[in-house]
């Protein structure tokens, strides 16, 4: 029942907050009139029973069709534990999906097929498979609990943010992410170093749900490294080693492997004393100050530079770092969130996902015991606003309000980019119509060097031929005189 509600809950939520997307008219959730049928369960009723603890792992490959006549426009699957890629048979065509490995994931049957077909068969064919839910749905608008996530920022991640668990994004990062995903529209990723799942399936969940209540829309990553709580670093290094069997050197991998793979412009961590002591936050702190130095060498983790390449990240910010400090004012109310500011946004919409925390003491810290907490300012230890330059590259900050003062954003480099080409273009252009500007001017010129010479040479032929008739017409004139002088004279007669 606690997931059910949770599940409603974020329903409700979704519903009142829909980061800056309008209201569109939602098409019918058909799940219950759809006929669901196959192998690999004996039953099919766990898929559309609204509860997303009660999954089931399929035994060996599964098949399930789904049956509706009003036609099946879209799907929304989700996993407890991910899969891979499945495919979707329908009209005689087939559609491969799971290919990001999506926990939550949205298929548009009518983009695949160019229809909405009636029957659609899943086909799970590379071994069990283990699902929660599976939502049918006549059409593509679909209700906004609906998430549709788009792939990991591997082209390249303006910031991201590496939290320890699940909810500390929520907590001692509170307004981070709306403010930075949503209200500034930049590229943010979330990489947690732990699932939880040696403990639990469920806090995935909520993460995932916590994350799109605020407004990510870039699938985050999940370390596999298990979660448990000793207050000290290298207690902790010592536990990962000992009870694991995850060394630092893994540890330190995976870090250095998630900076080259989504080359930050800005990475954000904990605090290096684990805000409250927590071992885990130190290791994640630890490990980030030490992947600055390792992240720009090929020989470093050699493995992962050459699949992503090396990468040396411009600013590095620890929570709570006392030097260089700045302070990210996440209390002023915003249009995009509908007068809420972005701490706000955080503390009624990502938090409350996590159902599994709201019976801690992290809920009071965030809250209040009484809800008097309204702003992130209030917040007096552990504030989720106050940061420190760990490292930089491109200078230190001045404005000390923004973990982007000095820094140009991947879409705003491709803007400049695209002004650098298209100015290039224009050059081009403006240069090729002077090159044909000057061909003209060239061609005219020869045309009228042409002509002039022709001119000239009719003018000379003129003066040659009056010449030569002023000659032919003088020797005929000479001719005729001398034609007339040599005719003898004639005697006269005498009377």
């Amino acid at each position: 029942m606690r997931r059910i509600f949770a599940f409603f809950l974020i329903f409700a939520l979704m519903a009142g907050f829909a980061v800056g997307v309008s209201a569109a008219p939602e098409d019918a959730d058909i799940t219950a009139s759809t006929a669901f049928s196959g192998s690999g369960y004996g039953s099919f009723d766990f898929l559309k029973d609204g509860n997303i603890d009660s999954y089931k792992t399929s035994s060996g490959n599964a098949s399930i069709t789904l049956s509706n006549d009003q036609g099946i426009g879209s799907l929304y699957l989700l996993f407890d534990l991910e899969y891979g890629e499945y495919t979707i048979t329908a009209n005689g065509k087939t559609y491969t999906a799971g290919k990001d490995e999506i926990l939550h994931e949205y298929v548009d049957l009518i983009a695949a097929f160019g229809t909405a077909p009636k029957s659609v068969t899943l086909d799970f064919a590379n071994g069990s498979v283990r699902l929660s839910e599976i939502y049918v749905f006549s059409g593509t608008d679909v209700p906004d609990f609906v998430q549709k996530w788009s792939a990991p920022h591997e082209n390249g991640a303006d910031l991201v943010l590496f939290a320890t668990h699940g909810d500390d994004d929520q907590l001692y990062f509170a307004g981070l992410l709306p403010m930075y995903a949503v209200a500034k529209d930049c590229r943010v990723q979330v990489v947690y170093l732990t699932d939880h799942r040696n403990t639990t399936s469920g806090r995935i969940h909520e993460m995932i749900n916590g994350l799109w209540a605020v407004g990510i829309r870039a699938y985050p990553v999940f370390g596999r490294f298990a979660d448990f709580r000793i207050d000290d670093l290298e207690d902790t290094y010592r536990t990962y080693e000992n009870s694991y069997g995850t060394s630092r050197d893994d540890l330190q991998g995976f870090v250095v492997e998630q900076i080259r793979r989504f080359k930050p412009q800005v990475a954000v961590g904990h605090d290096l004393k684990g805000e409250y002591g927590h071992g885990m936050h130190q290791v994640y702190a630890d490990l980030l100050t030490k992947a600055v130095k390792l992240t720009g060498d090929a020989n470093a983790y050699p493995d992962s530079a050459e699949k992503y390449g090396t990468w040396e990240i411009p600013k590095l910010y620890l929570h709570l770092y006392e030097e260089n400090a700045i302070t990210i004012d996440y209390d002023q109310p915003m249009d995009v969130f509908d007068g809420l500011s972005a701490f706000q946004v955080t503390q009624k919409y990502g938090f409350p996902c996590h159902v599994s925390q709201q019976w801690t003491g992290f809920r009071t810290w965030l809250n209040g015991y009484d809800g008097e907490i309204t702003k992130a300012s209030q917040i007096q230890k552990y504030n989720p606003s106050q940061f420190g330059l760990y490292h930089t590259t491109v200078g230190a900050d001045v404005q000390k309000n923004d973990f982007l003062e000095n820094i140009t954003t991947y879409d705003e480099q491709e803007r400049l980019e695209q002004e650098r080409l298209e100015q290039e273009r224009l050059e081009q252009e403006r240069l090729e119509q002077e090159r044909l500007e000057q061909e003209r001017i060239e061609q005219e010129r020869l045309e009228q060097e042409r002509l002039e010479q022709e001119r000239l040479e009719q003018e000379a032929q003129r003066r040659k031929d009056i010449t030569v008739a002023a000659v032919i017409l003088a020797v005929l004139i000479i001719l005729l005189i001398l034609l007339v002088r040599s005719r003898p004279k004639r005697r006269r007669r005498k009377k």
